[in-house]
């Protein structure tokens, strides 16, 4: 399986093209949820050389994804936050809180949204508990479920995650809603990249990119609150 709730290939939907800025976004978190699984269970670059923006160049044996200090939202994350290792989970992963503004439709209040939306999902990549990043997302978004679905069986299996923090930014300009009723928003994606440990040893794990003009998220608003549909690449919907 490849990685990727974060971010974006959303219900089912991938990329046309076959660049490297669009395979990174396959394997996002939030598009797919599988990242590149190793052979032997543990990661085996073919080089040292220090991945670069939207870069598949290969990952020193040692990488490990940057942590957020301050999450999307801008809540901190506390001092007594300890990274996963090859030996334990993350601790005292902090929960994510809503923001009011994220309730509300307007396009500060979109990605107010997108913003939480990011945290629940690092949350759920760093804990194992995928329950709050599920509350924002539409069951109808199969990816999404799939992704879900593949963190409860890592950490029920014994395993865990590092990483997995992913932003999404709306393009200035872009707000506008659907004759559908939704928004499909154009944005811009940064992931620190993630590692699944499995039996101590790194068993998957996704790059590290940036996307500036590859994906739109759709997103709708129904009962005083916004919901996650999907990722689809840029103008298909």
């Amino acid at each position: 399986m490849g990685l990727g709730i974060l971010v974006l290939g959303g219900c089912g939907a991938s990329p046309q093209d076959n660049t490297a800025d669009t395979q990174a976004a396959e394997t996002s978190s939030s598009a797919s949820p599988s990242p590149e699984r190793t052979d032997t269970g543990s990661a085996k670059p073919t080089s040292t050389a220090t991945p670069t923006k939207s870069s598949n160049a290969a990952l020193p044996e040692d990488w490990r994804p940057e942590e957020p200090t301050v999450l999307a939202t801008g809540q901190k994350v506390p001092d007594d936050y300890e990274p996963a290792t090859l030996e334990h989970p993350a601790r005292n992963v902090p929960k994510p809180v809503m923001p009011p503004e994220a309730k509300e439709e307007t396009e500060a209040g979109a990605q107010a949204f997108l913003n939480y939306r990011a945290d629940a999902q690092w949350y759920s990549i760093q804990t194992g508990d995928t329950s709050q990043i599920r509350e924002v997302t539409s069951p109808d978004c199969a990816k999404c479920t799939e992704q879900f679905d593949h963190f409860d069986r890592i950490y029920s299996k014994g395993g865990w995650a590092a990483g997995g923090f992913e932003t999404e930014t709306i393009s200035p300009g872009a707000f506008e809603k659907r004759l559908d009723g939704g928004y499909n928003l154009p944005v811009s994606i940064t992931s620190s990249g993630m590692i699944v440990l499995e039996e101590n040893t790194v068993s998957e794990r996704q790059h590290p990119f940036e996307l500036d003009d590859k994906f739109d998220s759709y997103i709708y608003y129904e009962s005083g609150s916004w919901k996650y549909l999907t990722a689809s690449p840029r103008g298909s919907l």
